[in-house]
């Protein structure tokens, strides 16, 4: 079987639907030789996966952070070697995290306000990191009558009356601290960026793009892999995985890195 890592996925310290051990679980399961739990704002889930790291499977360090560029949402995934000196970013997440929190409950007014959806709120006090996967997950549990991609395209996604940014941190300040830290800046998805270049985050200092992702076509992917030779980025890929069967995203090892990319994104996070 050939190497493959996935570099992209979610545990319940975010927006997914499984504890750390059970995510490690499938990965190896699966056969995967890397993988990195990429929650958002928060470096927990990660830290705690890496304690189970073994010989089959290596497990990086890693974090989906939260910025904002030309009024759109951009999210950048930092990943480290070790979790060694990042107490300083595990503080500034902490604050990343309470804007969520407040950003949640006005969210919770707004699909009040809009909708005659009155959200239980009591789901945070289990959640690490709040986003807007969370709510609509919570939406449905509760009872309402939607589905997942109802509940973004009329609710709470861009431009919908619930909508709100999570952060105001700007997608520059946030690749500096990611490599201020030690890390790699991962441009996320960028098939799903409407309104900037790619080559623009390029400028503001990323280290590579995550080319092979779920919501590519064989286009896409073709387009994100010149662009990175062209510009001597590394190369990612994962599943953004947060429940089997998601159809917005992919599952455990369904969408992944494999070399060369694979052995040069490994080689280059040995410090």
């Amino acid at each position: 079987m050939k190497n493959r890592g996935d570099f992209h996925i979610h545990s319940l310290y975010s927006d997914g639907i499984y504890k750390v051990e059970d995510l490690v679980a499938i990965a190896k399961a699966k056969g995967l030789k890397a993988m990195a739990i990429t929650d958002h704002d928060v470096l927990a889930g990660s830290i705690a996966a890496k304690s189970l790291e073994d010989d089959s499977l290596r497990l990086l360090i890693g974090l989906e952070l939260s910025t904002e560029h030309n009024q759109e949402s951009i999210h950048i995934l930092g990943y480290f070697n070790s979790e060694e000196g990042l107490e300083g970013l595990d503080k500034f997440l902490m604050d990343q995290r309470a804007s969520r929190l407040k950003r949640a409950y006005k969210i919770k007014d707004k699909l009040l306000q809009h909708f005659q959806i009155d959200l239980d709120m009591d789901f945070v006090k289990n959640i690490s990191s709040v986003t807007r996967g969370s709510i609509a997950r919570e939406i449905i549990e509760q009872g309402y009558p939607y589905k997942k991609e109802e509940i973004f395209s009329k609710m709470i996604g861009e431009n919908a009356p619930a909508y709100l940014p999570s952060t105001k941190l700007t997608t520059e300040d946030g690749i500096k601290i990611i490599h201020q830290y030690g890390g790699l800046a991962i441009l996320a998805h960028p098939v799903l960026i409407k309104k900037t270049r790619i080559e623009d985050f390029i400028k503001m200092g990323i280290d590579g793009i995550e080319a092979i992702y779920p919501a590519n076509n064989k286009s896409d992917e073709d387009r994100l892999l010149a662009l990175a030779k062209k510009h001597n980025l590394l190369v990612t890929g994962g599943s953004d995985f947060h429940n089997e069967n998601d159809m917005k995203h992919g599952n455990i090892g369904e969408f992944y890195l494999e070399n060369p990319f694979l052995d040069i994104f490994l080689e280059k996070m040995v410090k």
